[in-house]
């Protein structure tokens, strides 16, 4: 293969990437999919934190920052909070994969579930310890910890989804 293959093909499945970013942002956000006493899973930052373990490369990060600007317009927050959240996330799942453990799916689903406590977590004090209300364990558990823990279920849905493109597009050399 040539530059130019190489070139197309790495545009191709990082297109494939980003399009499915969008899906994923249309499926959550419609109303009732896949809600569970009124818990609606976040698609987006799985997909991104399975990405990020599972492809180095530095065109990932533009998925990233789609992935967590379409997150920003979906939970009403200030334009850059959870892309900069789901950015650091990402940057630690390609480092811890890099020194600490391989990427497989019970290693991605649990980065997945932590990654996703910490920044529901952090979203949860900002917006409402900071805001005056009072903290109630039932709201904290329901809101943070139930949601991260749906939310991390579809992970393993991902990985396998990340896995199949990336082999369909490897860099095969013919001499």
């Amino acid at each position: 293969m040539d530059r130019r293959d190489i070139y197309l093909r790495q545009v191709a499945k990082y297109g494939i990437f980003v399009l499915s970013v969008f899906v994923l942002y249309i499926l959550q956000s419609a109303p009732g999919f896949l809600s569970i006493f009124g818990i609606k899973p976040v698609l987006i930052l799985p997909f991104c934190v399975a990405l990020s373990m599972l492809d180095e490369s530095w065109q990932a990060g533009i998925v990233y920052i789609v992935g967590g600007l379409l997150t920003d317009l979906s939970a009403g927050r200030v334009v850059g909070f959870f892309t900069i959240l789901l950015l650091l996330c990402c940057f630690a799942g390609i480092i811890s994969v890099k020194f600490f453990f391989k990427p497989n799916r019970r290693n991605i689903y649990m980065f997945s579930l932590l990654c996703m406590t910490v920044m529901f977590t952090i979203d949860f004090y900002l917006s409402y310890m900071f805001g005056g209300y009072s903290g109630r364990l039932f709201f904290y558990l329901k809101n943070v910890i139930l949601l991260s823990a749906y939310s991390a279920v579809f992970t393993t849905l991902f990985y396998h989804f990340i896995d199949y493109i990336s082999m369909r597009f490897i860099r095969f050399d013919a001499r």
